[in-house]
């Protein structure tokens, strides 16, 4: 047994790979997780639940043929059962070396947890997420429901691969999000507000308050009470520092999955070296951002992670990558790939992603503005990956006005394609924010991702609203 509790050595990683005797690469994901969830609704503890899930998969490479099998169990035998199987899907004939771990690989120290969650009482999760209750119902007589869900996790992962290496983490997650809503007679509007990092319990007192996270939410419910139609039209839009980052992520940062690349099925396919967006856009994305959702000390194939950048002065540098990709692509390992646990293979995913900050003020950005939007969070957004076209809903968004930030607006959609709104951004801001926020990329599988944004001006997009534009 390894330090990390996973009852699985490394002389039980060789008896599998001695069974694998055709393919090119392979390797065995060890994992054993631990989830802890409180939810308030309506001021009463609705549920409180620990779960743990443990496993192993086994991927084995032949080229560009994958075979994946995973089974419940760190039994040898079952793992050596389920080795065959994954053997039996990919291998074409051709023989490879296998070997057991002998080269460790050490996981880099971007998270630490100084409030531990395995040792944490369930009571002290409920008296946290009372707290944000408490913000919340007492930001306002207005608000008369909240909803509190929090989850934490620790993930113990055991890597080996048939090249002899080998490497174990352990990963803290919290997460907590919070629903407010506000009602004025048959007026009724929600606020969102949350927080998700790699870290202990500790992170309501170095990151953010559960009252302040309450209180975030309620003002947005509050806020969108007295919200206008939006208007409609091609006209700027703002977005604002820290959350709208959620537009590069989504927009940018999946048509650079190098797996969308390799499928030619990215707007961004051959353009390595070409101007793609203006000179004033650097998009970065880094899995060494200390306690960020998205960092990892080493992805879930044993690479290093980095910080990659992947558009720099509006020049396309490269993308993000699994070791498949990278060796089809002949590029670098970027450290993305990544499984949403045991059952999964890893696939290219982002990390954190974001936009580098520019040298204007926002103050000045706004100030340029005759007529247009300022967007400071979403509710969800789709993007067509071959084609870059995007549809993404504001859920706190105001009017700019001669220069000035002024009403609240609602029932608005930004309409646009991704490549074209990043030539178009002739602004970015000093004012660099990452999000803390409990943002989950979907892709078939569902991980933690982080994103982040300076204050942001695009001089012309689609704003989908009731009022017509000019």
């Amino acid at each position: 047994m390894l330090k990390n509790g996973i009852p699985f050595s490394r002389e039980d990683a060789a008896r599998v790979f001695s069974g694998i005797r055709k393919g090119t690469f392979s390797d065995i994901f060890l994992q054993y997780r631990v989830s802890t969830s409180v939810r308030i609704e309506d001021g009463i503890l609705k549920s409180s639940t620990r779960s743990v899930s443990a496993g192993a998969g086994i991927r084995v490479v032949d080229g560009e043929s994958t075979g994946y099998s995973f089974c419940e169990s760190f039994e040898p035998g079952d793992v050596v059962r389920a080795a065959g199987f994954a053997q039996a899907i990919a291998a074409s004939g051709k023989f490879g070396v296998q070997a057991a771990g002998g080269r460790r690989i050490f996981p880099g120290n971007y998270y630490s947890q100084k409030i531990p969650l395995i040792k944490t009482a369930v009571d002290e999760r409920a008296k946290l997420a009372r707290r944000v209750l408490d913000g919340a119902k007492g930001f306002s007589p207005l608000i008369d429901r909240v909803t509190v869900n929090m989850t934490d996790t620790e993930d113990q992962i055991l890597i080996f691969n048939s090249l002899g290496e080998w490497g174990m983490d352990v990963r803290p997650m919290v997460t907590l999000s919070v629903s407010a809503r506000a009602s004025r007679g048959e007026n009724f509007q929600f606020g969102r507000s949350g927080i998700g990092m790699r870290m202990g319990f500790e992170v309501f007192d170095r990151v953010e308050s559960p009252e302040s996270i309450g209180r975030k939410a309620a003002k947005q419910a509050l806020t969108m009470l007295d919200a206008r139609p939006a208007p409609a039209g091609a006209m700027p839009v703002v977005l604002a520092a820290g959350e709208s980052g959620v537009l590069i992520h989504e927009s940018v940062g999946h048509p650079l999955e190098a797996d969308f690349i390799w499928k030619k099925a990215s707007a961004y396919t051959g353009r390595v070296g070409e101007q793609v967006a203006s000179p004033l856009c650097t998009v970065v994305d880094d899995g060494t951002i200390p306690s960020n959702r998205g960092a990892l000390g080493f992805d879930d194939e044993l690479t290093p992670t980095k910080r990659s950048v992947l558009i720099e002065n509006g020049i396309l540098k490269g993308f993000m990558n699994d070791r498949i990709t990278a060796e089809t692509l002949k590029l670098e390992r970027s450290g993305n790939g990544r499984r949403e646990s045991f059952q999964d293979p890893p696939i290219p995913r982002m990390r954190a992603t974001f936009m580098s900050e520019g040298k204007s003020s926002p103050e000045e950005i706004i100030s340029e503005v005759k007529r247009g939007v300022y967007c400071v969070a979403f509710a969800g957004g789709q993007v067509n990956i071959a084609s870059g076209d995007f549809v993404f809903v504001p859920s706190e968004a105001y009017l700019i006005e001669n220069g000035r930030i002024t009403a609240p607006i609602k029932n608005l959609t930004l309409i646009g394609n991704g490549p074209d709104a990043l030539t178009r951004v002739d602004r970015v801001g000093n004012d660099f924010k990452l999000s803390t926020g409990t943002w989950i990329c979907g892709k078939g599988q569902s991980v933690p991702v982080g994103i982040g944004l300076p204050t942001v001006r695009i001089s012309r997009l689609t704003v989908g609203g009731a009022a017509n534009g000019d």
